[in-house]
Parts: C-alpha cells; sequence; structure tokens
C-alpha cells in the first residue's frame, strides 16, 4: 500500500522481542555517532600530550621540582655586614661594663691603698723602710746645698724651747729598720785594734771637737735636756782603749744603753760616717752628720741620741787625746 510518505522496509520490520527500533533518522544518527567517535579519538590523542607537558622537568633540573636560585655573593655580603653590625652593637655595652668594672676596682684599689698609707699603725716595715730611704736620699741631695743647710741652721737657731718640743713629737722614727752584724774584735780592720788607732786611721781626722759642739740647734734642745755639754773627747778615747785592751768589739756610748761597734765606723765624706749601733737588743746600721750633729739626717730628739753622734764623730774625726 503506497503512501505520501514511505520509511524503508527495514523500519517497517519488528525487531527481535524486547527491542525497540530508535526513533529519527538512522543515517542521522550514524553520523551523530560518526562525529561523536572522531571527536572522542582527537581528545584521547592531545591528553596524553598535555600530560607529558605538564610532568615534563623543567630544563637543568634532573627532578620534577623547580630549583631555588643561589643567592648571591652580594647578599651574603650584604647579610655578613647586618651580622656584623649588630655584634658591634652589642660589643660596646659588653666593653662599657667591662671598663667600668675595671674603673670600680681600681677605685677601690685605690681607696684601700690610701687607707693603708693614711693609717701609719698598718704600715709595713717593708714600706716603712721604703718611705725612709727616700727620705733619707732626698736629705743627703739637701744637705750638699750649702744654702739649704744655711737656712735649715738659721731657722734652728731660732727655735724656742717649745718649738722644739713639737718637733721632738712630731719627728718621724729612724729605729725600725734592724740589720745583722757579726763582726767579733778580729773582724775588725788593723788601726781599730791597735792602741794606737787614732793615729792608725787611713782617713786622718783631728778636726772634730766632742767638748764644745758647734751644732746650730745644741742651744735649744740642751736647754729642754737640761744639760751644758756632751760628754769629752778623753772620756770617749779612754772607753774605746778599755775595749781593745780587753779585745771586746762594742763599746758603751756614755749616759745611754747603747752599744757602739767602733770598729764598724766608716766615713762617707768629709763630715759624714756610718757605723753599727745596738739599741734596745738590735742591731741597726746609721748614719751621723758630724759637721750638723744630725743622726739620719735628723736632729736628735733626746740627750741618748745626741751622745750616740759625739761618740761616733770621736772615734771617726776625734783628736786621739
Amino acid at each position: 500500500m503506497a503512501g505520501s510518505t514511505s520509511l524503508p522496509a527495514m523500519a517497517a520490520l519488528p525487531l527481535a522481542h524486547g527491542e525497540w527500533a530508535p526513533t529519527g533518522n538512522p543515517l542521522l544518527l550514524a553520523e551523530k555517532d560518526k562525529d561523536s567517535d572522531g571527536k572522542n579519538k582527537k581528545k584521547n590523542k592531545s591528553q596524553p600530550q598535555k600530560e607529558q607537558k605538564s610532568t615534563q622537568p623543567s630544563k637543568g633540573s634532573s627532578s620534577g621540582t623547580t630549583k631555588q636560585p643561589p643567592k648571591s655573593s652580594t647578599n651574603k655580603k650584604q647579610e655578613t655586614k647586618t651580622t656584623d653590625k649588630k655584634s658591634d652593637a652589642k660589643q660596646p655595652s659588653s666593653k662599657k661594663s667591662t671598663d667600668k668594672k675595671s674603673t670600680d676596682k681600681k677605685s677601690t684599689d685605690q681607696k684601700s691603698t690610701n687607707k693603708k698609707t693614711s693609717d701609719p699603725k698598718k704600715v709595713s716595715n717593708k714600706e716603712r723602710e721604703r718611705i725612709y730611704q727616700e727620705g733619707r736620699e732626698d736629705g743627703l741631695k739637701k744637705g750638699k746645698d750649702k744654702g739649704y743647710r744655711k737656712a735649715q741652721r738659721q731657722q734652728w737657731e731660732a727655735w724656742n724651747r717649745d718649738q722644739w718640743a713639737r718637733h721632738n713629737k712630731s719627728r718621724r722614727n729612724i729605729w725600725i729598720s734592724p740589720v745583722q752584724y757579726n763582726k767579733r774584735f778580729y773582724g775588725y780592720p788593723g788601726w781599730a785594734r791597735n792602741s794606737n788607732w787614732g793615729s792608725n786611721r787611713p782617713w786622718g781626722g783631728g778636726w772634730y771637737n766632742s767638748s764644745s759642739p758647734s751644732w746650730s740647734w745644741w742651744g735649744g734642745q740642751a736647754l729642754g735636756w737640761g744639760v751644758n755639754a756632751l760628754t769629752t773627747a778623753l772620756i770617749v778615747n779612754s772607753a774605746i782603749n778599755n775595749a781593745i785592751r780587753q779585745q771586746q768589739p762594742t763599746v758603751l756610748v756614755p749616759n745611754t744603753t747603747m752599744q757602739l761597734y767602733y770598729g764598724s765606723v766608716e766615713p762617707i765624706d768629709e763630715t759624714g760616717v756610718t757605723f753599727v749601733v745596738n739599741n734596745g737588743g738590735q742591731t741597726y746600721q746609721m748614719q751621723a752628720d758630724c759637721a750638723d750633729g744630725l743622726l739620719n739626717d735628723e736632729v736628735p730628739t733626746t740627750i741618748a741620741e745626741a751622745e750616740l753622734v759625739n761618740a761616733a764623730c770621736q772615734v771617726t774625726f776625734g783628736d786621739q787625746i
């Protein structure tokens, strides 16, 4: 039976049981499927390339990760400078604290030193000896200055009893440095073991007069001591002669308890002498200026010290009567 629209013969045939023919034009469906397959093929072809491109490692790297560029030397120098600046910024504070500690320590040491030297009871014997030696050397230099010694003599002559009393109380202690002296009579030089010792002295003598010393300080001090004269040369010489006969190394200084080692006298210049004396059980090396009557560059403060100077000067520079 013919109609206005005719379907192909296959379309009119029924499908197997349970199946239905697709709707629409079969040719169009076939072309659509063909186009869909082409697109899928293109898609499948392009997909591996994209994956391969994304997974491909970057140039210069063996792994898939990107490598950080190394820090330049300029950055390293800059970091080093920054670190140095930080350390320098910290350094002054520590140095300042160290300097402050050292300054505080110095000031503490200075205070302790001043405290020690200001208190005479705490001064060691070694320090006293150093001060004494400095004063002694200074006194020797001044003693050689004729102008200084002349002015000093004029001052001593003008002092009254009260001024001498104040001087005697304030004078430094000169009996602070004992020495070892082991010489006996046969250890003395030949002149000191001879009865004619005055003539056998190798340096001569004879100018010193013990009966009336010309010491400028004598008037003021003697008035305070209540004496008029020192022991005469005759008495001193007699004591030396007796000691030589008895082979005794010492002689008792008149009006004292001191023992003079008469063979130890030794001149240091035209008027000065050094000698050894035992005072209070201790042996001392002393010095006397026979022209001005000084003991260790000091005016004697007691009659005993004046008698010691007189005896040592008589043995050294006095005439043998």
